[in-house]
This record gives C-alpha cells, structure tokens and sequence, in this order.
C-alpha cells in the first residue's frame, strides 16, 4: 500500500522533525530529565499507586515545564492518537505509563512517534478527509479530518521539543 500524495510532505516533516528532536536529546542525564527551570514548574510525581502523573498547578499562570513533562506529553499525543486512528479506540491518559528515565523517555518517544507515523502511513487517501477519523475523545479530533490531526501533532512535536531544546541550554548555563 503506498502513502497518499497529500499525506508525504506531513510524514517528510515529521521523520525529520523528529530525527532533529531525537537529535538534540543525544546524552540528556537523568538530572536533566527532572530538573525544574524555575519555580513553581510544572512537572509529575508519582502518585498512590507509584505511576507518574502530572501535577496539579494553577490554570491562569503559565508555569515553566519539565522535559520529563514535555516528554510525556508527547508520548501520551503520539500513544492515544495511534489508539484511535488505528487502534482499539480504548485508551485512556491511565493507561499510558510515564517514562522515569531520560533513555526510558528518549526510547518511548521514538516508539510511541513512529507508530504514529505507522498509522498515518496506513490511511488511505479517502479517509484522510474523513471528520473524525481520528476520534480521539479528548481535543478537536472528533471535529477535524486526519489530515488536520497530522498536521497538529507535527506542530505539536515541533513546539514541544524546541522547549526540550531551550530548557537543556537554560539547564547548561544554571549558576
């Protein structure tokens, strides 16, 4: 099955996005994982079950984030939106594991985005203009063709890991 024509300048800019991100995290520590660019950032803890989860903060004041967070995220986009493109459509933000570790991180990231891009590849081009076809209960996919949710998740992993990016050079130059 070939990937329709409309779908390979999304999926272009993906592996590349992505090859570049993967790129910028080459030696990420543990520490650098974890550390909180400034106060009050938002990040996960685990909770009474051992499992990570982000924490609780509040809503109307942006909070600097955590690359475990930024990470996480990402993986949970990547997990739940395969789920329910190609999936069992039964996955929920419970069922996706946060990564402890900078390498656990780094490795499911990779994963989690190349079965993503495995999904989209697998459309036909019919169903790229298919509303809904990535039904996914929790953002604007139940009202957005798939062409559209690839279009986001890539800006998406962009966004996210030009964050990645700046907080390892703000982790760099620390007093």
């Amino acid at each position: 099955m070939s990937v329709p024509p409309r779908m390979q300048p999304l999926l272009a800019q993906l592996d590349m996005s992505l090859e570049l991100s993967l790129q910028r995290m080459d030696g990420l520590t543990d520490a650098e994982f974890w550390w909180p660019p400034g106060p009050d950032s938002a990040t996960v803890e685990r909770d009474e079950s051992g499992r990570l989860r982000i924490l609780p903060s509040p809503v109307d004041t942006p909070h600097p984030r955590t690359i475990v967070l930024l990470v996480g995220h990402l993986i949970g986009m990547a997990v739940l939106r395969t789920d329910y493109t190609t999936g069992d459509h039964r996955m929920t933000t419970e069922d996706v594991d946060w990564p402890d570790t900078a390498d656990i991180g780094i490795e499911f990231l990779r994963d989690s985005w190349a079965d993503w891009r495995g999904a989209l590849a697998s459309l036909r081009d019919d169903e790229l203009d298919v509303i809904g076809r990535c039904d996914y209960p929790d953002g604007l996919d139940p009202t957005l063709p798939v062409l559209d949710i690839a279009w986001w998740m890539n800006r998406e992993l962009i966004h996210h890991t030009a964050e990645i990016a700046f907080i390892r050079d703000l982790y760099a130059r620390r007093l």
